[in-house]
């Protein structure tokens, strides 16, 4: 049936009518087909494509077709590296990411935020390795700190997993190059064949840049790297590589050793003759100069718990250089369970300062009488940031104005203090008359001596056998820490146990008792060797 209009209508009527010559059978036939979204997206795609291309020569044509799959095969690669090329993993207790990026100067790079960096010259091809230390895994710290012994596997176990980061970051490089220049030709030029090329010509690429960084890798250049930043002056903070390296794993080898040694002490302890602490006598366990030695946490817990001292005290330097990489050191003090009183050491940062302050139980002098334990403390920053090992022992005008004003203030206290801490003793005799004892250390060797106004001072050695650099010299360095007993009505220092630990290579550990009132000389100062001792 056919509807029309009539000659007398006008064509407006006609239009709002809608059916002028179409039958409605036809008119619902006529609606628009649902296409899928891909015919929509290839419809829209031929739109993009232009309509008209200047004629060019088949064989020149070809030839750009092979500079631009080229071209997009290098780039595309180049921005997949940068965009995915990443890969993480764990290096000993370090997280590290690891990458393999193009580059006109074959070299391997360190970055340690945000100490600087190390390059090393190590290859000739033009790729780069890029290592950076992203963060300290506390758990592997702390697995450190609480089994010394594991040291002696840790040179190893840094090997393999540096391999196993650079090999997965090999792969993983290897990888999205080839799809990252696979996809760009794919996306440019529209033809699977060019994508497929351009993706075989980043394989061929990146292996043969791989095989070339193998083959010219010089092992040697690690010996001569090239610094910036702080690490500028990694060979004076560090001192001869190669020393360290020949001591380490003797010395990674006694430090559990020299643990099972304190309980020996102890027993050896109880059965000196003259003096025999009460229960109310005051014990202090005075350390110094720990220099990031693993092993001197768990001496120092030994000892604190079988003498049962009631306060610990560090006359400073317990880090070595003052980086925040060395802050997660200080975190067994909260495992100690006694107060810890800290004073600042030249070689002790600001940032070294804040970590030991924010843990539990911890006392950081600075300036600011404190009561703890029964006992009055007073004691100052050392004001000198000296982390260089060929700076130690110096005594500057810092030293001399520091210890001038630490002995006026104290001896302008009131009520006095009972024991004044100070780093560095050079001008001790600047402190005499402020309190009946005043603990040091910095010297790394075990002194003892009264001033003339009655002021005892006692300078102690390194509680960490002066941490890594110990390794570096022939002679062994000792472990050092006393027991102090102050009796609990005077405030005064009745007797002491001088304790030494076997350094490097040693298995002795001895004990020596003092009284405050005897001579030197005298047969209770005479060391004490403890038997039945192994490493």
């Amino acid at each position: 049936m056919w509807s029309t209009c009539s000659d007398v209508r006008s064509d407006a009527s006609c239009a709002t009518n809608g059916t002028v010559g179409v039958s409605t059978e036809e008119h619902a036939q006529t609606r628009p087909e649902r296409r899928s979204w891909t015919r929509r997206l290839s419809d829209t795609w031929s739109r993009l494509e232009p309509h008209w291309t200047p004629p060019v020569n088949p064989r020149l044509r070809r030839v750009l077709l092979v500079f631009a799959t080229l071209g997009l095969a290098f780039t595309g690669a180049w921005l997949a590296l940068a965009i995915a090329g990443t890969s993480q993993g764990l290096v000993g207790p370090l997280v590290v990411d690891a990458s393999i990026q193009p580059s006109l100067e074959g070299e391997s790079v360190i970055r340690v935020d945000p100490l600087g960096t190390l390059v090393v010259d190590s290859h000739r091809a033009p790729i780069s390795m890029h290592v950076s230390v992203r963060a300290v895994d506390e758990a592997g710290i702390q697995n450190i700190v609480d089994d010394p012994s594991s040291l002696v596997e840790l040179d190893d176990r840094l090997v393999a997993d540096l391999r196993a980061v650079i090999v997965d970051a090999g792969i993983r490089g290897a990888v999205v190059g080839v799809l990252g220049a696979a996809l760009a030709a794919g996306l440019v030029l529209r033809s699977v064949r060019r994508a497929l090329l351009a993706g075989a010509v980043a394989l061929v690429s990146i292996g043969g840049s791989y095989g070339l960084a193998a083959v010219t890798f010089d092992a040697e250049a690690v010996r001569s790297p090239t610094y910036t930043g702080l690490f500028e002056a990694a060979p004076q903070l560090v001192g001869s590589v190669e020393d360290i390296a020949a001591n380490f794993d003797a010395y990674a080898e006694q430090l559990a050793g020299i643990v099972t040694n304190v309980g020996a002490l102890y027993d050896t302890t109880v059965s000196l003759p003259t003096f025999r602490p009460d229960d109310d006598t005051i014990r202090l366990l005075h350390v110094a100069d720990l220099h990031l030695n693993p092993a001197a946490w768990n001496i120092i817990d030994s000892v604190a718990r079988q003498y049962d001292v009631d306060v610990i005290v560090d006359a400073g330097d317990i880090a070595d250089h003052g980086t925040p990489l060395e802050n997660n050191y200080v975190r067994p003090i909260s495992t100690l369970g006694r107060p810890y009183v800290f004073v600042k050491g030249n070689h002790d940062s600001v940032a070294t300062v804040a970590a030991i302050a924010a843990q539990p139980n911890t006392i950081v002098l600075d300036n600011e009488p404190v009561e703890v334990a029964g006992l009055r403390f007073f004691g100052a920053p050392d004001p000198r940031f000296t982390p260089d090992q060929s700076l130690r022992g110096t005594a500057s005008e810092d030293i001399l104005r520091a210890s001038e004003e630490l002995g006026e203030a104290a001896r302008a206290l009131d009520p006095a203090a009972d024991v004044l801490v100070f780093h560095d003793p050079s001008h001790a005799q600047l402190l005499d008359g402020g309190a009946p004892l005043v603990l040091a250390g910095h010297g790394h060797r075990r002194d003892t001596y009264v001033l003339d106004e009655g002021t005892r001072v006692m300078m102690q050695g390194s509680t960490g056998g002066a941490g890594l650099r110990a390794l570096q010299g022939e002679e062994p360095t000792p472990v050092m820490l006393s027991v102090l007993y102050l009796d609990a009505e005077t405030k005064r220092l009745v007797a002491w146990d001088d304790i030494t630990l076997g350094g490097l290579g040693l298995t002795t550990a001895q004990i020596e008792r003092h009284q405050a009132g005897e001579a030197p000389g005298d047969a209770a100062g005479t060391p004490a060797p403890t038997p039945g001792l192994e490493n």
